[in-house]
């Protein structure tokens, strides 16, 4: 057991780094979504105790503690099966819905500041010089210039999870979408992606590094992918404002950070003349 936090545990197992979560959470790749009416926390799960995953089960011995994975339901959260997504002619509406999500929800230590009026804290100051340069590896498709950027961005902020991972992760995401939904090579954009997710991974703490190489192949939690779908589309902007406050909001904070990513992708990465 890696990690553990009264609505998520997160373990290292021989196929990466495997989530259990409450209901508090959305689903996330390589996790499972459990219903609690208490914090895991009190089940007597600890750090660094043994866990044993199976086809059907996990189970954590030491408390006698398991999860029934045999009636669950499989979902792919990979982008590449994103269907019948297009750049939709109010594409800017959608994004200031985005933005609007990062203005209500962000909080003083988080990099809202990046895109809003905020007063800006000592991570986005770390953070702001370094994005001009992440802006034009990927605009030029330089997996060489992507890793150098990502690997100084990497690791700003605090916690298992710092802010400036979390907005790269997000930053991942916004790509890979625009990318599918303006019909480029697959391959290509995983290999800026890659690029990204392995410098910024060398940088961070471990679980951060779990999620980030994740990103870094086209996975995303479930309220992401039903923000970017709802972005290339035609959706009601009421779908897309809930997300993407959903995910601003999550319980163990960050959101706003990712959304900070996913926008500086979205925005920087399709203009005519964009503005770093």
């Amino acid at each position: 057991m890696h990690a553990v936090y009264p609505d998520a545990v997160y373990c290292n197992t021989t196929i990466g780094m495997v989530g259990i979560l409450t209901n508090a959470h959305c689903l996330s790749p390589f996790s499972a979504v459990v219903p609690s009416t208490k914090p895991l926390t009190r089940f007597g799960i600890e750090e660094g105790q043994q866990v044993l995953l199976g086809e059907e089960r996990i189970e954590i011995p030491q408390c006698e503690f398991s999860v029934d994975l045999s009636l669950g339901t499989d979902y792919d959260l990979s982008l590449q099966s994103m269907q019948a997504i297009f750049l939709p002619a109010d594409y800017d509406i959608r994004l200031r819905h985005v933005l609007h999500a990062v203005e209500t929800n962000a909080k003083e230590d988080d990099l809202g500041p990046l895109l809003t009026d905020a007063k800006p804290n000592q991570y986005s100051e770390l953070v702001k010089p370094l994005l001009p340069e992440l802006h034009a590896a990927f605009r030029d498709q330089n997996p060489q210039g992507c890793e150098a950027s990502a690997s100084k961005i990497a690791g700003i902020g605090v916690g298992l999870i710092p802010s400036a991972d979390r907005l790269l992760c997000g930053y991942m995401a916004g790509y890979s979408a625009l990318s599918a939904a303006l019909g480029r090579n697959y391959n290509r954009v995983l290999e800026m992606t890659r690029a990204l997710a392995g410098a910024s991974a060398a940088n961070t703490t471990d679980l951060s590094a779990a999620f980030l190489l994740q990103g870094g192949e086209g996975l995303v939690s479930e309220d992401l992918f039903v923000l970017l779908r709802n972005v290339f589309s035609d959706a009601p902007y009421s779908v897309l404002v809930a997300t993407a406050n959903r995910i601003a909001a999550l319980p163990l904070g960050g959101g706003a950070d990712m959304l900070v990513g996913v926008h500086l992708a979205l925005s920087r990465l399709y203009a005519e003349n964009p503005v770093d």
